[in-house]
C-alpha cells in the first residue's frame, strides 16, 4: 500500500494569495501533478492540517477540487489555521468526520488503522488535547492493538530542537504515555512546523512533513522571531508491506532531469 501526505496548504477563498505573495493554490495543483504521476498511484491522502489559511468555506472548496481529480480517499485533520465548523461541513460528504465536537476519527486504510487528533485551539498557534480526548485516543488505540495504526495531528507533540517548539502541541507529554503503551503505532505524523523533521518518539518513529508551498528558516539558535523562505516544497510517500513495514519517503515537489540511466 502506497500513501501519501501534504500538510500546510494555507489556501485562501477565491484562491488569492497567502501573505499576498504565496500563490498557495498554485503550489498545491503542482503537489497533485505530482502524485498524479506516480507509479503506482497512492491508495489515500492524508492531510497533515492548515488546509485553509483563512477558515472559508470558498478555501475547502477549492482544496477539494484539487485534490478530486485524484479519485482517492483523501483524510484531513484541522490545523491553527482552519476553522472546525466549516471544515466538518466541508468534508461531511466523505463519512468520516464525527458530527459534533471535535474532529477527531478512525478510519480504515486498507490494513492500516489512521487515528486522527484534533489539536486546534481556535483563535491560538498552539495546539492541545484534553485529558478525557487522550482517554479517547487510549482507547482508540487499543480498539485496533492487532492492526499497525498511523496517528496524526497538526500540533507536533515533540521536540525538534527548533524555535518552532514554542508553538508546538502543549500536551505533548501525555500524548507520548499513552502511545508509549501501544507497539501497534507505526508512525506519528504532523505538520505546522513547514519542515521535514524525523525522530524516535513514545517508542515509535516521529514525522513532520514540509509545506506544500512556503517553508519556515531553520532556526537552532532560537532567534526572535519567525522568517518564512520559499525553499522547495515535498511531498511525503509512507509505502506499506507486511513484512518490511512502513517507509516514509520525501519527494520534491517538481520536474527534474534523469542525468544518468544504466541497465
Amino acid at each position: 500500500m502506497l500513501i501519501a501526505e501534504i500538510t500546510d496548504t494555507h489556501l485562501m477563498d477565491g484562491g488569492i494569495p497567502a501573505y499576498d505573495t504565496i500563490d498557495t493554490r498554485s503550489f498545491l495543483e503542482a503537489a497533485v501533478d505530482k502524485l498524479a504521476s506516480l507509479t503506482p498511484r497512492p491508495d489515500a491522502l492524508l492531510v497533515a492540517g492548515d488546509v485553509s489559511e483563512d477558515g472559508t468555506i470558498g478555501s475547502y472548496r477549492i482544496f477539494r477540487e484539487c485534490v478530486g481529480r485524484l479519485g482517492i480517499p483523501v483524510y484531513v485533520v484541522p490545523g491553527n489555521h482552519d476553522a472546525r465548523e466549516n471544515m466538518r461541513s466541508a468534508f461531511a460528504p466523505d463519512g468520516y468526520m464525527p458530527a459534533l465536537g471535535h474532529l477527531d476519527y478512525v478510519a480504515e486504510i486498507g490494513p492500516l488503522t489512521l487515528i486522527a487528533l484534533d489539536t486546534l485551539v481556535e483563535g491560538e498557534v498552539h495546539g492541545e488535547i484534553a485529558p478525557e480526548r487522550r482517554d479517547w485516543l487510549e482507547a482508540a488505540l487499543h480498539a485496533v492493538r492487532d492492526r499497525p495504526a498511523i496517528v496524526m495531528l497538526h500540533h507536533p507533540p515533540f521536540a525538534t530542537g527548533t524555535k518552532m517548539d514554542e508553538i508546538g502541541c502543549r500536551d505533548g507529554d501525555a500524548l507520548e504515555a499513552v502511545i508509549r503503551r501501544f507497539e501497534n503505532v507505526e508512525i506519528v505524523l504532523a505538520g505546522h512546523f513547514h519542515r521535514s523533521v524525523h525522530r524516535r518518539w513514545a517508542g515509535t518513529a516521529a514525522n513532520i512533513c514540509s509545506s506544500t508551498a512556503h517553508q519556515m528558516g531553520l532556526d537552532l539558535a532560537h532567534v526572535p522571531g519567525f522568517k518564512v523562505f520559499m525553499e522547495p516544497p515535498q511531498i511525503q510517500l509512507l509505502h506499506w508491506h507486511a513484512e518490511t513495514g512502513l517507509a516514509v519517503h520525501q519527494v520534491p515537489v517538481g520536474d527534474f532531469e534523469c542525468v544518468h540511466e544504466s541497465g
